[in-house]
């Protein structure tokens, strides 16, 4: 059940009903994890022989319309970086340059409001040595430090960072920090052979499967269990012995929250009043989201306080919706 229609159900409580008792309500609520925006910047490294390379291409390329399709981006969110940007130009951005990739991420820091989702996502081959971890790219490579350092242009923002590449496990403890959640497809550096994870992971987005809740939205701990789960299905279905063993990291409630998904707009031929709502309720799951981010950070009693303020008005916009006949 979603936290929109849970929302419905609620009032303003009565002196017989503590606000302690709604807030223990509210958290048992699943999470509505709607995005006013997000950004995704997308790597594909060098894939050397064809069929990684045809593989990196046609996991990004999958990519990029799920975000633009079913997540509901806007087109100008979503950066694709590839070894051979002549290959698809209506989805590639550019070669997969140390350069071009720095470019991308300060742009996207510049572009992105306090509150926005930024995920980056890499598919290729890594390696891991005493000069650190890394992803082959065309030219210079950029280390897992290097990377740790990049992300700090984006602050505060809530950041996902999604290398699927063999050898990935170590960017896990180098890039961790607060406001984000750091996937690889491999638990250390040692795990060396190629990996499938990274496909699967895009099928998350890009197919049926992986909303366990069945809200309408996708998080980073649904993609993550949904690629894990089918990565093993793959190794057993084949007979092979699993090579790679996936780790996610992060605050708990963050990976549980966390998706570059928009909300659902407006139904088409709406009336102004009606998609004023819709714009309303997408500001309040909005708040919803950056709240439940900051939990760890804020005084309980001020946190209950606001997320009850945020469930009750959500609850009253939901309510003017189904009275105008704009829900599903």
């Amino acid at each position: 059940m979603s936290l929109i229609r849970t929302a419905t159900r609620l009032r303003k409580p009565s002196s017989s009903r503590s606000t302690a008792m709604l807030f223990a309500a509210a958290l048992a609520v699943t999470p509505s994890v709607a995005a006013a925006q997000a950004q995704l910047l997308i790597i594909g490294g060098l894939g050397g022989e064809p069929r990684y390379v045809d593989d990196f291409h046609r996991w990004g390329t999958a990519l990029v319309d799920a975000a633009r399709g079913r997540m509901g981006l806007p087109a100008e969110n979503v950066i694709f970086l590839s070894e051979d940007p002549a290959r698809d130009p209506t989805r590639i951005n550019g070669e997969s340059r140390r350069e071009n990739i720095e470019s991308a991420m300060r742009d996207m820091a510049r572009r992105a409001a306090p509150e926005d989702r930024i995920m980056i996502v890499i598919f290729g081959h890594g390696s891991s040595d005493t000069r650190g971890s890394r992803v082959n790219l065309p030219g210079p490579d950029i280390t897992a430090k290097e990377y740790g350092e990049l992300l700090g242009v984006f602050g505060s923002r809530p950041v996902a960072f999604v290398n699927t590449a063999s050898a990935s496990g170590d960017f896990a403890d180098v890039l961790a920090g607060p406001n984000r959640v750091i996937i690889t497809a491999t638990r250390s550096g040692l795990e060396k052979n190629e990996t499938k994870f990274g496909g699967f992971f895009v099928d998350a987005f890009a197919r049926d499967g992986a909303d366990a809740d069945r809200n309408g939205r996708v998080t980073l701990r649904e993609a993550f269990d949904y690629a894990l789960r089918e990565t093993r299905r793959a190794y057993e279905m084949a007979s092979q012995l699993q090579m790679e063993n996936a780790r996610i990291e992060g605050d708990s409630t963050f990976i549980t929250v966390f998706s570059i998904q928009n909300t659902s707009a407006a139904p088409t031929g709406a009336s102004v009043e009606t998609e004023a709502l819709f714009a309303r309720r997408r500001e309040l799951e909005a708040s919803v989201d950056a709240l439940r981010l900051r939990s760890g950070q804020m005084d309980p009693a001020e946190y209950a306080a606001e997320f009850e303020r945020l469930l009750l008005e959500l609850a009253r916009v939901n309510q003017s919706i189904q009275a105008a006949g704009g829900t599903e």
